[in-house]
């Protein structure tokens, strides 16, 4: 309690321990749990939920605790009605709304491979469709179309 104390003087935040849970590590024995919860004042354990839509406990497979991610992906770019868009709409669209959505996620954790192939294959897809429901022919390899402006291609 000291150091939550100290913590709260040298950031000027107090820590509000009604809204606070605590979550403990495998190796804490479960005898012990309880005359923590009760010495720091907390009552709530926690670990399910997400702060900051960021899952709190990371436990088990990297993909799947951050495959909400991709569909929160898909379900942005699938909502889009790309038959009114022009090539510069879309460029602009993927930009603002499908690239910036994994942002925060990117810069707190290091995504499995599997799931950054899949974010990229669903901006792709969108990129390259002409109605809600085809597929689209590429006609670029996605890594050229990924490359600076300055070489010639759209910077995604």
């Amino acid at each position: 309690m000291e150091i939550i104390g100290n913590y709260g003087k040298a950031s000027r935040h107090e820590v509000n321990l009604e809204k606070s849970s605590i979550m403990f590590g495998k190796n804490v024995p479960e005898d012990l749990r309880p005359q923590l919860k009760s010495v720091i004042d907390i009552s709530k354990e926690g670990g399910m939920g997400s702060y900051l839509g960021i899952p709190e406990s990371l436990q088990g497979s990297r993909t799947k605790v951050f495959s909400y991610v991709n569909d929160q992906l898909d379900d942005r770019v699938d909502g889009w009605s790309v038959k009114y868009l022009s090539k510069g709409g879309k460029k602009i669209m993927i930009k603002s709304a499908a690239l910036a959505l994994p942002t925060y996620v990117m810069s707190c954790f290091k995504l499995p491979q599997e799931l950054t192939s899949k974010l990229t294959s669903a901006i792709s897809r969108s990129w390259w469709r002409s109605n809600d429901k085809a597929r689209g022919l590429h006609w670029v390899a996605w890594d050229k179309m990924c490359d600076d402006k300055c070489e010639g291609s759209l910077g995604f």
